[in-house]
């Protein structure tokens, strides 16, 4: 027990001071989720070993912050970013990167590069891993520069909550112990599920009630709310398990719970009551500030830097591997599609840029992947520390080439707040 204590007292230090030595480098050039993640693996096993990341305790807090993970995926995700016709040309864009994905994998494999005990499942964990998007760092990215409401940051979001939503659903379909067609009938009943909880909480009758006074109005509103929306997550989460789905759709449901519940309110007073804004500003901050930071640094306990750092022609590969099966289709992608057909070279090239940015959605997919016995623990590491390396150089990458045409590179006007939303997964 007192190992336990010891390894998560040095995992929040590292949640503590990641985001802090991040706001102290100027520019905000590196986001501090990665930093997280690379002081977990300095941390970790593989070099200092302070942290057990198999301490009693520590495996269930890593799986409970990767439920509050895809719950807040599936709140900052709306319809709105995934449908209309940009969307829809981003869903064609990421099948074509997974296809492209899996024909590429396979060739290594003939070639040799990987290895060739993986299962058929895990190429298509590896595949699945590599066509993924951050939506979170995308569009916290978009928030910190004013741009998400532009032309351009529609275009980003469109394509970038494509590429979280769509890899989601295809591993919990493709990678299920069930049948696919199995599978596709549990996602539709919890998302039928998370309908109905969010329609009969929001019906009109229900809020002359005395208990919906109680959970809007009264002293102890936003505690409650805050504790429904916990209960809801673990619920379904429960529910997932025993009907054999994944974590990812039960997540995504009880965000997509809490999402209507919010729009519902915005839709009826023009604005979320008092409470709802308070439940969602603390859950954020229950998410934010313990349970993702412990997924982020246990993720980073399991990459080894020194390895990397002796043979870095495999995690450069890695990379090289993630800009050719996500980026290349995005930018093909954009020059096809009218809509997008008379962007810039330079604003193809940072939708691109955005795109890659992968390591929210590759830390969970991994960790997931690993949890089911369908990638190794080598793989993961590895792409997870590709993934990192990303994050760190995708904000860099989409400034340099917004002072060249890529999109806006400062606020357009940093008197006028965009809508709050989105979240930095730390």
């Amino acid at each position: 027990m007192a190992e336990s204590f010891f390894s998560l007292a040095v995992i929040c230090a590292i949640a503590f001071v990641g985001p802090l030595v991040a706001e102290l480098i100027p520019g905000g050039w590196v986001q501090s989720s990665a930093l997280i993640l690379l002081l977990g693996a300095v941390f970790g096993p593989h070099m200092l070993g302070l942290i057990d990341p198999l301490a009693p305790g520590l495996p269930f807090l890593r799986q409970l912050g990767l439920a509050f993970l895809f719950l807040m995926g599936g709140y900052e995700l709306t319809p709105s970013e995934v449908v209309g016709r940009t969307g829809r040309h981003a869903a064609v864009s990421w099948l074509f990167s997974f296809a492209f994905a899996l024909c590429v994998t396979a060739l290594l494999a003939l070639w040799g590069p990987l290895p060739d005990d993986l299962s058929e499942n895990g190429w298509i964990a590896l595949a699945i891993a590599l066509t993924s998007t951050s939506y979170g760092k995308v569009a916290a990215v978009l928030r910190e520069r004013n741009a998400r409401q532009s032309a351009f940051g529609r275009v980003v979001v469109s394509y970038g909550a494509t590429g979280e939503l769509l890899p989601i659903v295809a591993i919990a379909v493709l990678l299920a112990d069930q049948s696919p067609l199995t599978e596709i009938v549990i996602i539709v009943i919890f998302c039928l599920a998370a309908l109905a909880i969010s329609r009969l909480a929001a019906h009109e009758h229900l809020k002359r009630t005395a208990l919906d006074w109680t959970l809007r109005e009264g002293e102890n509103a936003p505690q409650l709310l805050l504790r429904l929306t916990i209960l809801v997550l673990v619920a379904l989460v429960c529910a997932g398990i025993a009907l054999g789905a994944d974590m990812i759709v039960a997540g995504f449901a009880a965000g997509f719970v809490l999402r209507k519940l919010v729009e519902d309110d915005q839709r009826e007073t023009g604005f979320a009551d008092a409470a709802s804004a308070q439940v969602v500003s603390r859950l954020k901050g229950i998410a934010s500030g313990f349970f993702i930071p412990i997924v982020f640094v246990l993720s980073g306990t399991g990459v080894d830097i020194a390895a990397g750092l002796r043979d870095p022609l495999v995690v450069i590969g890695a990379i090289a591997l993630l800009l050719l099966v996500r980026g290349l289709p995005v930018d093909l992608a954009l020059r096809v599609f009218p809509e997008t057909r008379s962007m810039g070279r330079m604003e193809r090239l940072a939708v691109a840029a955005y795109s890659c940015m992968v390591m929210g959605t590759v830390v969970a997919m991994t960790s997931v992947a690993v949890e089911s016995g369908d990638m190794s623990v080598g793989i993961a590491s590895t792409l997870v520390f590709a993934a990192a390396l990303t994050s760190i150089a995708g904000p860099l990458v989409t400034r340099l080439l917004a002072r060249h045409g890529g999109g806006p590179e400062e606020p357009f006007d940093r008197g006028v707040p965009e809508p709050e939303g989105d979240l930095d997964s730390t």
